[in-house]
């Protein structure tokens, strides 16, 4: 995880989400942070450019990752997923203001670019608490795991910060005793993958899989939630799609969106 994007138009969710990636590379100091700005079409690059260097400037200090600024024109997800590509980003850490209960249907730039993206992005909320990294909940389906690979970047955070990782399953229906055997793959597949970091697995029951997993981290002392989106069903209410991008727009923990 060498090169990591903050979209950044100097709102106070796009300083967070700024403040949030220095403190989350400075343990890595080979991490290279770039800090794109999506200029309007008659804007003065120049000042913006000089505006971007100005907030750079407070994070030059000793084991400070390094920062690039770049200015680009044109529409914000077209212009991340290309400089994804030419500069081989590994993550894009992304500011959000999020959405109201009752605002669901809406789509922010946020939720909209984690449904395209086809990589890891680490979404901050407006909201969320200083920095801090020591328990990662993993919320998962009763599906087998079906991209093991998304496990790397997972592992990677957890190791970098020493993170302990819980598993949540929220299930509409009340748990039979026993694992399934898609259950016992799983287990078999987060021992392997996550090593000594993983800690436990917890099943609960909610007819209503977000505020359950809402519910679960009020109630313990959580720094970050991870969802790996391809696990969920294609088809109902726990959709990869909806529950994605419902937790982008409600969540005041930071969201590691596995893809």
């Amino acid at each position: 995880m060498k090169n990591v994007l903050i979209p950044f138009d100097f709102s106070k969710a796009s300083v967070n989400a700024l403040d949030y990636a220095v403190e989350f590379s400075a343990k890595d100091p080979s991490v290279l942070l770039y800090l794109l700005h999506i200029k309007d079409k008659d804007a003065d690059e120049k000042k913006i450019e000089h505006k971007l260097e100005k907030a750079i400037s407070k994070y030059h200090k000793p084991l400070a990752p390094k920062i690039k600024s770049l200015v680009r024109g044109g529409k914000l997800i077209p212009s991340i997923l290309e400089i994804q590509e030419q500069l081989e980003i590994d993550l894009v850490i992304m500011g959000t203001k999020g959405a109201e209960p009752n605002e669901e249907s809406i789509a922010t730039r946020t939720s909209k670019f984690v449904q395209e993206a086809d990589l890891p992005v680490l979404v901050i909320p407006e909201k969320a608490k200083p920095f801090r990294l020591k328990t990662i909940i993993l919320t998962l389906g009763k599906e087998k795991i079906a991209d093991k690979d998304a496990l790397y970047t997972l592992l990677e955070v957890s190791r970098r910060f020493g993170a302990e990782v819980h598993i949540l399953t929220i299930d509409k229906e009340k748990t039979a005793m026993g694992y399934s055997e898609d259950d016992e793959s799983n287990e078999n597949t987060l021992q392997y993958f996550l090593e000594m970091f993983y800690s436990h697995h917890s099943f609960l029951e909610n007819e209503d899989i977000e505020k359950g997993i809402m519910e679960y981290l009020d109630n313990h002392n959580v720094d970050m939630l991870a969802i790996m989106p391809n696990t969920h069903l294609e088809n109902g209410d726990a959709s990869e799609g909806r529950l994605t991008r419902i937790l982008t727009l409600h969540t005041q923990t930071p969201l590691l969106v596995l893809d």
